[in-house]
């Protein structure tokens, strides 16, 4: 009876060795399955213009910068106008008078209140000095001379502003050459009402002494397809 168990317990733990045996040889699985991969992050549709960085020092104090003209532009004079302003000083009358920076209708005075210039942006004091009449101002309030007038036009016209300069706008008194004189922008726009008036044209120039009036000239009339001969455009000479 003894011998039978025995051998019944021999058989079990071979059979439980063999099985551990088996177990030990089979690759373990992962616990958790791998996760996947993250993906890429997706490009913005919007890149801002500029990035609003705050610097990590601040940037020394600089002046502001003054506007000084064109580098590339010749040296130039203005024709002085002030003698030619008929109201001006404007001192003579505004020296008795309080500085009302309200815009307003204008009572019993000699300039008109309602400007044609900038469609209702502007008034008086956008472009007068108000506590020295007898100067334009800038919109930095700097001081301008009245004969200096182009650089309180520039501010706005500036694209005029610069064919000035270089000139392909306004007009040169004299030749082309040499020293240049020019006439300022109120020389021909008035700033209360810029838009150039339609105007006769000026005389012809008198005939110099010796010299005899040209006759009308006689120009090619028809069209060059019908003056064809033979493939050849006839001229005056030819004809």
């Amino acid at each position: 009876m003894n011998t039978r168990w025995l051998a019944l317990v021999c058989v079990l733990f071979a059979v439980s060795t063999q099985a551990a045996e088996e177990a030990s040889a089979v690759p373990a699985a992962p616990a958790t399955a791998p996760a996947p991969a993250a993906a890429p992050a997706a490009t913005p549709a919007h890149r801002p213009l500029r990035q609003n960085v705050i610097p990590a020092a601040p940037a020394a104090p600089t002046d502001p910068e003054t506007f000084a003209g064109y580098v590339q532009a010749p040296p130039f004079k203005v024709v002085p106008q002030k003698d030619k302003i008929a109201l001006y000083p404007c001192s003579q009358c505004h020296k008795a008078m309080t500085p009302n920076p309200t815009p307003r209708k204008l009572e019993a005075a000699p300039h008109q209140a309602a400007l044609k210039h900038g469609k209702g942006r502007l008034w008086c004091l956008n472009c007068h000095l108000i506590d020295d009449r007898d100067f334009l101002r800038t919109v930095r309030d700097q001081k301008v001379d009245f004969d200096d007038a182009y650089l309180v036009c520039g501010q706005c016209h500036f694209n005029r502003q610069r064919d000035w300069y270089l000139g392909g706008h306004g007009k040169r008194v004299g030749n082309w050459q040499g020293e240049r004189t020019l006439y300022s922008c109120t020389h021909c726009h008035d700033p209360h009402d810029p838009i150039t008036k339609p105007r006769e044209p000026s005389k012809a120039p008198p005939v110099r002494a010796g010299l005899q009036r040209m006759g009308p000239v006689a120009h090619e009339s028809g069209k060059v397809w019908e003056r064809q001969s033979h493939g050849k455009v006839e001229t005056n000479n030819e004809r």
